[in-house]
């Protein structure tokens, strides 16, 4: 997806402020972009078509719906790209055809008479002007489609030579590596074009992506657990999470019908009946003629594609598909072992791809005009902002090294805990008595240190719901204010369930404030035992109600106009399972400043979800109820709501900007309107987006290793990270509106990955040096962290919150093996008349305190 795409024509999208060039520090930049250039007048068509193959039994045309069955069939019936001699065609594996000569309504039958492309219908057509057009700045239109069919087109002129998976391109000479527990690694990329003023680029990312490898489920079982027996309850619960919607294929299916798994079934194949009445394992000696041996093992429960039942699978039957993706971003990295690439070997990833794909070689690519200028990166020099100032005292500023923010035994507003319980809540005890007595001892000591201390007792609670419940109980009786828990349990998912336990008894049944601390990060090392004591007095002061430092935002914020206001800021953010229904919702929450140096915070969270069905929902639904309460708050801390308003929206494309424009600001409005009445007394609002999925990457070279000290680590290679504070606004940005790139934080592995600013809205009428460095100075200004973060923290803190609450609220596991009619009907652009959403609430002791951090 190109990163600077033009959105919508019915709301105004405010233009880039003039730059005001300011004076600097400045560093040159490479980049993953590479010029390229499109021929003018060159048309490109879009055609209706259909796949269709011969049914058997009817003798009947039937539409072909398998995307890689319509691919291999349309390469059966084409050669070198050209429908017929000269006239040059691509497929979308769907139903589209495009080609840069018109073509009548026709049918074309493949040579083995079974398989036809039956050409309906001309939907629409472009023409390469359009591109040419808008970066030269003779049309504000963006070529939406224009750039869709041309980056499609640099698909299918490698589609003899990769393999494209959930967007990524995988070349096919490539071997995996092959990891020891069931799963492989590949490195593929992903190819974009990006239009800017007076430029055309082409974004080249590498990434590595682990896919399970096409093994039997069996096998699979026996990587993963180490041997060849029958799992235990443990290991099909960790099995459970890492099989969750894998593809799974069975031989009675000839390896062909696609199931996505759902989880591991207690029974076995001679204990589940089928609806007429027949034992599994009686079916299929009987109707498939495959006799089952593995009678032992439990049966996995799946679902059919679009289908609303569960059906249930013998192990020995099944086995992964090829090419079938391990969700990262719901597990845990580390379960196979990925490497991170260190910004050399990107570098030099990236420009291997470029070369291997060689498009100015490639017909299909000569028959547009397209054509790779120059094959480096493009180059450029960006700004780098200064940091600022933070006071962690009335009288004592912060030192700040390469993004590393220290106290220096100071808070600026320490609070001290009345009552502190510190308490080891799991197993083995006895083993680890001492080094919890030890851990408290130092924390206590830190505390003193700090001036937050003033009395504390110590506890042991066993791991156990009701244990934990009487516990806290007890707790508000004895008048406790705040709890560290030192967890220790023998498997992960039992840590990540006793956490959920702690949690829904301090922050949902009782009222109590907790810190919740690993055992393994607990160790003899005195020095890291500080460290840890230290980290831990910056999270426990804030959740108190201290304030940790207070970051100096008046010179970014230099200007009279700023000098008497009240100034709020917002972050937030929705996250999304992997199927959202209304048992597995998206959460979505919105954290607001409590004063105008964004030092306190307060949150709301909202569940949303489709009524019937499963579909995605970027939309925040309780935008209105949610900005009304944080209103709320600020006057409770202020005496008096504020006159302008910073908002940071995470996790929109693109695409999305609509949908914030015409629900998600007029939602905000609505809560104007109930508190500050008339329009003309509305706070002035400025809205912008934090994008941090795309596919720009900036690179520093610096020969002979002449590195500079801002640098994320000390090594031998010339290629390195970009600079804490560079802002890139020029050469790739929009042509004309409003968007930057910021690098805030250190990147210890791998590449940086700065986000993209991208400004909807400016009522307040910022410049653009303002603008971007009270973006940058904003990620200092988290109050838990020990450095600054790579977005701004109330963003960041938004992004904790919906993490948090939804394992708070939405971790009961029978809500993933619970079913109901319609639950596997996707819904395919959902109004928001389909969708519901519930404000979620936290004990009133802890409203507007920050639990969810």
């Amino acid at each position: 997806m190109a990163s600077n795409r033009q959105t919508t024509d019915s709301f105004e999208i405010p233009a880039r402020p003039p730059s005001t060039n300011s004076p600097g520090q400045t560093e040159r930049l490479y980049t993953n972009h590479f010029t390229c250039i499109l021929d003018n007048n060159i048309s490109l068509y879009q055609y209706h078509v259909a796949i269709e193959q011969l049914d058997i039994k009817s003798n009947m045309w039937k539409e072909c719906e398998n995307r890689s069955q319509c691919a291999s069939m349309m390469q059966s019936m084409i050669s070198s790209h050209q429908l017929i001699p000269n006239i040059f065609v691509w497929y979308d594996e769907r139903k589209c055809l495009y080609s840069t000569a018109y073509l009548e309504s026709q049918i074309k039958l493949a040579t083995n008479n079974r398989h036809r492309l039956n050409i309906k219908s001309l939907v629409n057509q472009w023409k390469t002007n359009d591109i040419n057009d808008y970066i030269y700045n003779r049309t504000k239109i963006y070529p939406n489609d224009a750039v869709r069919i041309i980056e499609i087109l640099l698909k299918r002129s490698l589609q003899d030579r990769i393999k494209v998976v959930k967007n990524k391109c995988y070349f096919l000479n490539k071997s995996p590596i092959q990891l020891d527990n069931g799963f492989e690694q590949r490195y593929g990329f992903i190819q974009t074009l990006n239009l800017s003023s007076r430029k055309i680029t082409l974004n080249i990312y590498t990434k590595l992506t682990t896919f399970y490898s096409n093994i039997s489920l069996l096998d699979f079982i026996e990587r993963q657990i180490g041997s060849n027996r029958i799992p235990t309850n443990h290991d099909y619960r960790r099995l459970n999470n890492l099989l969750k919607n894998c593809i799974i294929i069975t031989q009675q299916s000839r390896w062909k019908t696609e199931y996505d798994f759902d989880r591991f079934d207690s029974r076995c194949p001679n204990e589940i009946s089928l609806e007429k009445g027949d034992l599994l394992t009686d079916y299929y000696r009987d109707k498939l003629k495959i006799k089952l041996t593995k009678l032992n093992y439990p049966c996995v429960q799946v679902y059919r594609r679009d289908y609303d039942h569960p059906c249930h699978l013998p192990l020995e039957v099944c086995r992964i598909k090829e090419w079938t993706v391990y969700d990262e971003t719901l597990r845990h990295t580390h379960e196979c072992g990925k490497k991170i690439p260190s910004p050399e070997e990107r570098y030099y990833e990236i420009k291997d791809t470029l070369q291997e794909c060689n498009y100015n070689t490639n017909v299909l690519c000569q028959n547009i005009g397209f054509h790779v200028v120059d094959e480096e990166m493009l180059q450029f020099n960006a700004r780098i902002l200064p940091e600022p100032y933070i006071r962690s005292d009335l009288y004592h500023y912060s030192r700040i090294n390469n993004g590393r923010i220290f106290l220096d035994g100071h808070l600026y507003v320490p609070k001290p805990i009345l009552a502190l319980g510190i308490t080891y809540i799991g197993t083995y005890f006895k083993e680890n008595k001492y080094y919890f007595r030890n851990f408290a001892d130092k924390l206590v000591e830190t505390l003193k240190r700090y001036n937050i201390y003033e009395s504390h007792e110590e506890y042991v609670v066993e791991p156990v719901f009701e244990e934990i419940d009487e516990y806290f109980s007890s707790m508000v009786e004895r008048n406790c204010h705040f709890i560290v828990c030192v967890m220790n349990e023998n498997y992960e998912d039992n840590l990540t369930q006793l956490r959920v336990n702690i949690k829904k008894c301090g922050t949902l049944i009782y009222g109590i404030m907790t810190q919740c601390v690993l055992f393994s990060e607990i160790t003899s090392d005195e020095k890291s035992l500080r460290s840890l004591c230290e980290n831990l007095v910056r999270k426990i002061n804030h959740k108190n109600g201290g304030i940790n430092t207070i970051v100096d935002l008046t010179s970014a914020l230099n200007n009279r106009k700023f000098s008497k206001d009240f100034l709020m800021f917002f972050g937030a953010d929705v996250i999304h399972p992997t199927n959202i229904t209304w048992q597995r919702p998206s959460i979505a929450a919105i954290v607001g400043s409590g004063n105008s140096s964004c030092s306190t915070t307060a949150v709301r969270v909202c569940k949303q979800y489709p009524k019937q069905g499963k579909c995605s929902i970027e939309t925040i639904l309780g935008m209105k109820e949610m900005v009304y309460e944080l209103l709320q708050y600020y006057k409770e801390m202020n005496g008096t709501y504020p006159n302008k308003i910073i908002f940071y929206r995470d996790g929109v494309s693109d695409g999305q900007f609509i949908k914030v424009l015409e629900y998600e600001i007029p939602a905000i409005r609505h809560a104007f309107d109930q508190i500050y009445g008339e329009k003309v007394n509305h706070p002035l609002l400025t809205f912008i987006i934090v994008k941090k999925r795309h596919y720009t990457r900036f690179f520093t070279y610096h020969p002979n290793g002449n590195f500079r000290h801002t640098k994320s680590k000390k090594s031998s290679e010339e290629t390195d990270n970009m600079s804490i504070g560079c802002v890139i606004d020029t050469t790739i940005v929009h042509p004309y509106q409003h968007n930057f790139y910021l690098n805030s934080h250190n990147a210890y592995q791998g590449v940086n990955h700065p986000p993209l600013y991208h400004v909807l809205l400016d009522e307040i009428s910022f410049t653009v040096d303002e603008l971007q460095l009270l973006t940058y100075h904003l990620c200092f200004t988290d109050p838990r962290s020990i450095a600054t973060e790579a977005i701004p923290s109330v963003v960041h803190q938004a992004d904790l919150a919906a993490l948090n609450a939804r394992d708070l609220f939405c971790n009961d596991e029978k809500s993933s093996t619970v079913n109901t009619i319609n639950q596997n009907r996707i819904i395919h652009n959902p109004t928001l008349d389909v969708l519901d959403y519930e404000i979620l609430h936290v004990h009133e002791n802890l409203k507007n305190k920050p639990v969810f951090n």
